[in-house]
């Protein structure tokens, strides 16, 4: 399996954090796109910038456009390789990625179960734990019982009761599924968020799936604002247990059919 490291150039002390973990050792480094010091029109010839402001009611920011600009550009090599199977996944990771003890085992059972998916979201964003209670407040998936196993693992994958917004910290996606962004870009200019799995779900009728417990989380060592996610995630914690039923009633459907 094709596994790629997204990183900046100049965050060589990121990368070696990244590379001191097990099995990192065949992670392909591609060098990210860095847009801080363009212009606004440079960026135009690249990325719709108005229909971005259209589409999320504000505009983008210049590391935003060099994030999905970074991940396109990856999709780009995957389609370019032949020796990368139609229905095979590539491994996609950014180099805050910090992964679980068993990460590789389960990788390997992940793609040895041919899994139904486009897109398999492995890591998260903005969590603490592998297995906070944040996923299952916010993004829950079906009861554990009735989500199929990943091998021998105490690992589960289903689909969340919605698609979200969960970060590119790391993911599998399949060679089939780039080309469906590929495919748009030829007459279009991206205009999206790297991580905007719902609209991929309305825009390319991409399936996404996650994995319970997570496999990557954001390294807490490089995260420099750990007490204000903190903040966030413990904000109005009475309203998202009240949403808390709905959704998990959403997530049982939707497994279920």
């Amino acid at each position: 399996m094709k596994k790629f490291l997204v990183s900046l150039d100049k965050d060589v002390a990121r990368r070696e954090l990244f590379f001191a973990q097990p099995d990192t050792q065949n992670f392909e480094v591609f060098s990210a796109i860095n847009t801080m010091n363009e212009t606004e029109e440079t960026l135009a010839q690249r990325f719709d910038l108005t229909q971005f402001e259209q589409h999320y009611g504000r505009k983008v920011t210049k590391g935003e456009v060099g994030c999905t600009l970074s991940h396109l550009a990856i999709y780009q090599k995957i389609a370019d390789n032949s020796a990368i199977a139609e229905d095979e996944f590539c491994l996609i990771c950014e180099d805050d990625a910090l992964f679980a003890e068993n990460f590789q085992s389960v990788i390997d059972e992940i793609i040895q179960q041919n899994i139904q998916a486009d897109i398999i979201l492995t890591g998260q964003s903005k969590i603490l734990q592998f297995n906070d209670i944040e996923l299952e407040i916010n993004y829950p998936i079906t009861f554990e019982v009735l989500s199929p196993k990943i091998g021998n693992t105490n690992y589960c994958y289903a689909f969340p009761y919605k698609n979200y917004f969960a970060g590119t910290v790391c993911y599998l996606i399949k060679k089939s599924a780039v080309r469906k962004f590929l495919i748009f870009l030829t007459q279009h200019k991206a205009y999206w968020l790297a991580d905007d799995y719902p609209l991929f779900e309305q825009q390319f009728a991409m399936q996404t799936r996650v994995i319970r417990p997570l496999l990557a989380i954001e390294n807490p060592d490089l995260v420099s604002n750990l007490e204000s996610i903190r903040g966030s995630l413990n904000n109005n914690l009475f309203k998202k247990l009240v949403k808390y039923p709905l959704k998990k009633a959403l997530a049982i459907k939707r497994n279920l059919t």
